[in-house]
């Protein structure tokens, strides 16, 4: 017998166990690494789903904090009736009673179609309107410009803004009868309203 073939049948079961272990090990090693890169990948979409879950509940916290807060502020816009269509049969009310509050001698007015707001503020979903209002009041005495501008507070009638008054006299002058007018305010009022953004009134120009 030769030694050659000999060797090589005694070498034969071994080698190929040998290889079928190398074939074996690799495999596990190719898909060990695989299954290592899907478990990474898996883990990191997991993490990423955390993160915008995180995200947004700490979202949802804030703007539930900011809505505890200014809650009763704006109910109490509401119930003024500056948060929506403005309402101009409640200023007038207004300017009737604090004409009477303040025993003025009259009230004249003008009040301009509603326009978008220039003043800058931040209203969210809201756009700022304004309405502005100019005011002819015959006064008996100077205090009772400052007793009618209270009483109009008093009413609460919804949100304004004072841009100016002028007095003047009036055309009976100093010396005339006691319930006659003595002076006459020239006053001008911006009247603000909420309106949500994308309805037809808060379209306007």
């Amino acid at each position: 017998m030769k030694l050659k073939e000999f060797n090589w049948r005694i070498l034969h079961t071994p080698l190929l166990v040998l290889l079928g272990s190398l074939a074996a090990s690799s495999a596990w090693v190719y898909f060990s690494q695989q299954w290592s890169d899907s478990t990474l990948q898996s883990r990191e979409r997991e993490r990423v789903v955390l993160s915008a879950i995180r995200q947004k509940s700490t979202q949802a916290d804030q703007e539930k904090q900011i809505i505890q807060r200014y809650r009763d502020a704006y109910e109490d816009l509401q119930r003024s009736g500056t948060v929506g269509p403005e309402q101009r049969v409640n200023w007038l009310d207004a300017l009737r009673s604090a004409s009477q509050a303040a025993r003025t001698l009259g009230v004249d007015y003008q009040l301009s179609q509603q326009t978008a707001s220039p003043i800058k503020l931040d209203t969210g979903a809201y756009k700022l309107q304004q309405s502005t209002m100019k005011l002819r009041i015959n006064l008996l005495h100077e205090g009772d410009l400052p007793s009618f501008l209270r009483a109009l507070d008093a009413e609460r009638p919804g949100l304004y803004l004072l841009q100016s008054c002028n007095l003047t006299r009036g055309p009976g002058g100093a010396f005339s009868v006691r319930y006659e007018t003595k002076l006459a305010a020239e006053c001008e009022l911006l009247w603000l309203s909420l309106i949500e953004a994308g309805t037809a009134e808060a379209t306007k120009r």
